[in-house]
């Protein structure tokens, strides 16, 4: 097999649905550290209709994520995708730095706006204005974790680990989307895109803003399935999946590198732990390629 090198891989680690309990989370991180795998990325949701499975059913993320900390010692633990306009900002800048020291700068933060109107509604925050409050709670957090409010007189420690804190990965693809990882992002974190709307992307925000951007993606992952490359996500939106035997998903993921991608995040659907674990296994296989 062709092998190219500083590709990271990760895991988007089940949190939500019917198979995470305490046991599963803690033997898959387990599995993923084990195996060299980089990444273990958790979804995040409080509270929606009972309809919108499998969002019904949701790990929290920063508990989870302060769980897995302490049973790991080297991969990054990161969020895909915490809804920051949801969360008061002063509460989620102090839970992420302290995640962030006590995990030694493990961490990584994918962020967006959100989509579940209902979401919102019960826990009585605006949607339509989800954006301004984007912007302006990255900005509490990003000023609590530079230290700018010790100049204030007041004091938020324990700072994070990682300088300024960690970096946040924009997510999303729309033209706004965009448009934040530029004004307020270190890197862009969209979901089931091909490679060319990847590098279409990239281009769209460099030229907005040169920087020096954490290019990841989070992307289905089925191996040896009958199962389409292509389907619908929970909002609507088109998405693609990783499909095929080990050799063809190489392949399709070195099309992802060839334009620029640093980090992937494979997300295992899966109805048992059995089957789960069967496809964590090709992903650790395939990660020896890269």
């Amino acid at each position: 097999m062709l092998v190219i090198e500083d590709m990271k891989i990760g895991i988007s680690l089940a949190n939500y649905g019917n198979l995470p309990e305490r046991d599963f989370l803690r033997d898959a991180a387990n599995e993923i550290e084990n195996n060299n795998l980089d990444s273990i990325w958790l979804s995040d949701h409080i509270i929606v209709p009972k309809e919108n499975s499998p969002w019904n059913r949701v790990f929290e993320t920063i508990t989870t994520l302060g769980f897995l900390a302490s049973i790991t010692n080297t991969v990054q633990l990161g969020s895909s995708i915490i809804v920051v306009p949801l969360r008061d900002p002063f509460l989620l800048a102090k839970q992420i730095a302290t995640l962030d020291s006590l995990s030694e700068g493990r961490v990584l933060i994918g962020a967006a706006i959100g989509w579940n109107k209902k979401e919102f509604q019960m826990i009585n925050q605006g949607f339509s204005n989800r954006t301004k409050t984007f912007e302006k709670n990255i900005k509490i957090m990003k000023k609590m974790w530079s230290g700018e409010y010790f100049e204030e007189g007041f004091s938020c420690e324990p700072m994070p680990k990682s300088p300024n804190g960690p970096p946040i990965l924009i997510g999303g693809q729309s033209k706004g989307a965009l448009k934040r990882v530029a004004v307020t992002g270190d890197g862009w974190h969209p979901v089931g895109i091909s490679s060319q709307q990847y590098l279409n992307g990239m281009q769209e925000i460099l030229d907005m803003r040169k920087n020096d951007y954490l290019w990841t993606l989070r992307i289905n992952f089925a191996a040896n399935q009958k199962i389409s490359s292509q389907y619908t996500g929970t909002d609507g939106r088109p998405r693609l999946r990783l499909v095929g035997n080990t050799d063809e998903i190489i392949s399709q993921i070195q099309e992802y590198q060839k334009v620029g991608l640093q980090h992937l995040v494979c997300d295992i659907r899966a109805d048992s732990k059995d089957d789960y674990f069967e496809q964590l296994k090709t992903v650790a296989e395939i990660k020896k390629s890269f």
